[in-house]
């Protein structure tokens, strides 16, 4: 991870999980931190498929055709939200909010990427942004910290 290599240029910050200070690794910033699967739990109800447990488990959507275009490009948008939201926090000393935050991020690139797909596809992100819209604006259900 980034900051085991700013470790070996002797820049010191700690190695522990930005969100929970647990164990860091790349595994476990993606899929195994309880940010990371909160993020997948909210997209696997979506798609109805079990999405993100591994990169295993994410990589082979991604050799699936043309078929999975649409779940590819928000999983792709996952992993990249929360690498990028992690380094905010650790470069920019932005703060942990909730996980409401992360998804707004999320929803609001998905909108950004939604360019790059035509069509049907296009309409399915539509929907997805749409739906993660609504369900932003329901009460929480998770405690911010």
């Amino acid at each position: 991870m980034t900051r085991g290599n700013l470790r070996k240029r002797h820049i010191i910050k700690p190695i522990d999980c930005v969100y929970f200070l647990e164990q860091e690794s790349c595994s476990h910033l993606f899929f195994e931190c309880i940010v990371a699967k909160h993020l997948w739990a909210h997209i696997e109800e979506y798609f109805s498929s079990q999405i993100g447990s591994s990169l295993e488990s994410v990589a082979r959507f991604w050799i699936a055709t043309k078929k999975c275009s649409v779940l590819n490009t928000v999983s792709s948008v996952v992993l990249w939200c929360l690498w990028k939201y992690r380094n905010s926090m650790i470069f920019s000393n932005t703060s942990w909010i909730c996980i409401p935050r992360v998804l707004r991020l999320i929803r609001n690139m998905v909108r950004n990427w939604a360019i790059l797909l035509s069509g049907s596809d296009k309409d399915k992100l539509t929907s997805f942004v749409e739906t993660l819209t609504k369900s932003l604006q329901k009460p929480l259900t998770i405690t911010c910290g």
